[in-house]
């Protein structure tokens, strides 16, 4: 967004009435609106001079909660976390991830302690899924790869599929030590060596070894439907009287959105609603994302990106 030329006391008062529109390019051929919304009365406080350390939102009040819960997010650059256990067992979870490894009592051998470790690859994952393969959930690695323990842990990765067998197949697959990819086992299927249940965020899978493990699924269907969590910051340029507006299209697993809300901290963003669900359909379309109802006489609309 441009900003037109104006007095500096009226620049920083509410950015008023904008609406971000995100669907998919195939609905919009068919005349379908099935899309995120975002509407906003801006709150006199969103966008202050030195307000680079903080979120707001535009219903200040009624997100008061949701942003408070933004500001406890960790935002370390490494999403790790590690312990000491013993023949007891315990639990070991990354926080605000949906990432957790189970440990029961007796995998460990009494009189013993293993320092283990849990961690999300963050970034670009090392995996490359085949044709119309996608990943559904982050890339978790447990280890020491080198211990074996006695009883089966349970390591918990979150999704964001619609599971249903008739529309996904999905897979379980695990890096080997010379960092190829190989599958361990369909979700629908049982083995010997490893145990998978699915529910509705997450899957959760028995392991005899450590590892690094990621969630594959491919679409049999068009019907097939992927989460997707739509969240919108903005903030002014420095130096500038532009307002940047940045739309993520991210999978709606806790640890995604984690990443976006670290990389806007440093970006000093502010979330401009709470972040809302769309169901993407496996049709293999792109999303379009365009801005609608702009101020007329405040603001205007950068060439070629009304619409992206």
């Amino acid at each position: 967004l441009d900003k037109e030329l104006m007095t500096e006391s009226s620049l920083f008062n509410p950015l008023a009435d904008i609406k971000v529109k995100v669907q998919s390019s195939f609905m919009v051929s068919l005349g379908v609106t099935e899309r995120a919304e975002f509407h906003g009365k801006a709150h006199p406080g969103t966008f202050p001079h030195g307000s680079h350390g903080a979120f707001g939102t535009i219903q200040a009040r009624n997100k008061a909660m949701y942003i408070q819960n933004l500001a406890s997010l960790s935002t370390s650059s490494e999403l790790r976390t590690t312990a000491l256990f013993g023949h007891l067992g315990g639990r070991l979870v990354v926080p605000n991830t949906g990432v957790s490894l189970l440990i029961p009592h007796g995998a460990i051998p009494e009189e013993s302690s293993w320092e283990i470790y849990l961690a999300i690859t963050q970034k670009e994952s090392s995996l490359e899924p085949e044709g119309p393969e996608v990943l559904l959930g982050p890339e978790v690695s447990c280890g020491p790869p080198e211990l074996s323990v006695s009883t089966p842990c349970a390591l918990t990765i979150p999704h964001c599929a619609h599971a249903d067998p008739q529309h996904w197949s999905i897979h379980l697959k695990r890096r080997t030590q010379q960092g190829r990819w190989e599958e361990v086992m369909s979700v629908e299927e049982e083995t010997t060596s490893c145990y998978c249940l699915l529910d509705p965020y997450a899957c959760h899978i028995l392991l005899n070894s450590f590892g690094t493990y990621a969630l594959i699924g491919e679409p049999i269907s068009d019907c097939a439907v992927r989460q997707l969590k739509v969240a919108v910051f903005g903030c002014l340029s420095c130096n500038s009287l532009d307002y940047n507006l940045r739309v993520y299209c991210v999978d709606n697993t806790p640890c995604a959105f984690q990443e976006v809300v670290s990389d806007e901290r440093l970006q000093g963003g502010q979330l401009l609603e709470e972040p809302k669900l769309l169901h993407f359909k496996g049709n293999t379309c792109s999303l379009q994302i365009s801005v609608l109802d702009v101020p007329p006489f405040l603001w205007r609309i950068k060439p070629f990106t009304a619409c992206q």
